[in-house]
């Protein structure tokens, strides 16, 4: 999953080129087949030879184990899976294998190569729930001595633009990796100055965040990931996974499900990704920024299906209630938006220009919600108008108000907590 360069790309770096010298085959080697008929078991069995070595190499930080996987005739293809290697070993690895789709093999033809599809299974120690397993192409190719199958590509353009958002950040390009007291950041060299404020932001947020709603979906996991780089290739990869634009977005929960092709098996972690245009912000923005992606990761799929306006404005009202009531500022906007309002907001209203006002507004009716009839009943309501239930009829039934009461009540809150203000 790496920018391709020309077979044959020869870096800048020379001082790579030492690295590539031909290392002798182990005995047990077999050469590859050569025919392309219809049973691949031996040409699979070589292939899983070669990635159980790419991935003792990951996992044991044994670059020279992990060169051998690769074809080194191709120093573009050895410079940037090196880059790789640096990233991953960077990483907590709690498990890391790779296993061959035999049913994918495929002879390139009029050579000796074969793509295949690959997964991996990867677990963060201490973030993931559970391993998750995605899957990518590779290209193999005999080893000049014919011993081995090495792997010559790891990038297929058609394969992958059927399969979006199917990478993480350090599949991408060069990462920084920073940790403290159970937070793992993901940076690069442009935003790597602001590790501390990120980490110390996600640390205390947590504590936070679960002080209002609980342990909640991620119990078992004892650790958030922050993702915040330039680089907006990852987020164009979840074109289509995510509510509005990401570019536009401050800051995303984005789930990772634990199995890419079987929704049924769950979600093995939910990470944060920071716009690092807010990285320059005061602590106070990036940590109720922080705070409002966290409720969204702690709670995971409870709620899934609910209205934007009871997700986003409980998002909202976790964020502040650790701020003091005078420093919980609202955009500019709300009043004048709020003032407008006939009924709750939906997609069309957090999708236009105004978005960031009916936010505010959402957040304004959830903290009516919670002061008449306690924070416990955002979650009730959570519960209730999940999978798409039909508001008109749940609030009635669980506040006695109906959709429109209800927008008109948080708007008349909101409109009397500033009044006289015009917004910040």
């Amino acid at each position: 999953m790496w920018t391709p360069r020309p077979r044959g790309w020869l870096p800048a770096l020379v001082l790579l080129l030492p690295l590539l010298l031909p290392l002798t085959a182990c005995s047990d080697d077999r050469p590859p087949p050569t025919s392309s008929g219809t049973g691949y078991a031996d040409v699979a069995a070589l292939m899983q030879k070669t990635l159980d070595r790419r991935a003792k190499g990951l996992r044991t930080h044994d670059v020279r184990r992990f060169r051998r996987s690769l074809d080194r005739s191709d120093a573009g293809l050895v410079a940037e899976q090196l880059a790789y290697f640096d990233n991953v070993t960077q990483l907590p690895l709690g498990e890391l294998r790779y296993e061959v789709a035999a049913d994918t093999i495929t002879p390139v033809e009029g050579s000796e190569d074969y793509w295949v599809e690959v997964v991996l299974v990867l677990a963060l120690d201490g973030y993931d729930a559970v391993a998750a397993r995605t899957r990518d192409r590779f290209l193999f190719t005999p080893s000049p001595d014919g011993q081995r199958l090495v792997v010559t590509s790891t990038t297929d353009y058609s394969w992958e633009k059927d399969h979006p958002g199917n990478v993480q950040p350090w599949d991408l390009g060069p990462v920084r990796v920073e940790q403290a007291a159970g937070v793992l950041g993901i940076f690069d060299d442009t935003t790597v100055r602001h590790a501390a404020a990120v980490l110390d932001a996600a640390g205390t947020g947590r504590s936070d965040v679960r002080s209002v709603l609980g342990a909640g979906d991620d119990a078992g996991v004892s650790g958030v990931v922050v993702y915040s780089l330039r680089d907006p290739a990852f987020l164009r990869g979840l074109a289509g996974r995510t509510v509005g634009d990401p570019d536009r977005a401050d800051g995303l929960t984005i789930a990772v499900p634990a199995d890419a092709t079987d929704a049924s098996r769950g979600v093995a972690s939910y990470r944060i990704f920071l716009n690092p245009r807010v990285l320059d912000q005061q602590a106070g923005v990036l940590g109720r920024l922080v705070r409002h992606e966290l409720t969204h990761a702690t709670l995971g799929p409870r709620g899934r299906g609910a209205p934007l306006w009871l997700n986003e404005g409980l998002a909202e009202y976790v964020s502040v209630q650790s701020m003091a009531p005078a420093r919980r500022r609202l955009p500019a906007r709300a009043l004048q938006v709020g003032a407008s309002a006939t009924d709750l907001p939906g997609e069309a209203q957090f999708a236009g220009a105004d978005a960031e006002a009916w936010y505010a507004v959402s957040w304004w009716v959830c903290e009516y919600v919670a002061g008449v009839y306690g924070t416990p009943m955002l979650l009730v309501l959570l519960d209730r108008l999940a999978d798409g239930a039909d508001q008109e009829r749940v609030l009635p039934d669980v506040l006695g108000v109906t959709p429109a009461q209800l927008a008109q009540r948080g708007v008349g809150l909101m409109q009397r907590t500033y009044s006289g203000q015009e917004g910040s």
